[in-house]
């Protein structure tokens, strides 16, 4: 990772890589007991890098806000019934959360309130 960019060089991409990097390589948690919540988060980390690099701003986050309104939903059903896909999906729906608010504040409330 570079940490000399310029600041004004600095981009999403850069952030969602530095949060994936902290979480495949974080001390501070036990890995064992995150498992689950990290494998979720890295797969938002890897498809929103994807996302990223070929989507304009409105775009990704139309699709961004759909999958967690679709995740809200699903969680209030209860449709996740396993605790390890519960750990999973929450990780998952975390980490789009923690990128859109890197994009716009607002994304860190409940905007169906």
């Amino acid at each position: 990772m570079n940490y000399n960019k310029k600041l004004n060089q600095f981009t999403l991409v850069d952030i969602i890589e530095r949060k994936k990097h902290f979480t495949n390589t974080n001390t501070i948690f036990d890995k064992t007991e995150f498992q689950y919540t990290n494998e979720g988060a890295l797969l938002a980390y890897n498809e929103m890098l994807a996302d990223v690099k070929h989507m304009d701003e409105n775009g990704f986050i139309s699709k961004y806000l759909r999958i967690i309104k679709q995740l809200k939903v699903k969680f209030e059903d209860e449709e996740f019934k396993d605790e390890k896909e519960i750990e999973k999906m929450s990780g998952y729906n975390n980490a789009i959360v923690s990128i859109l608010e890197c994009i716009n504040p607002i994304f860190s409330y409940d905007l169906n309130d």
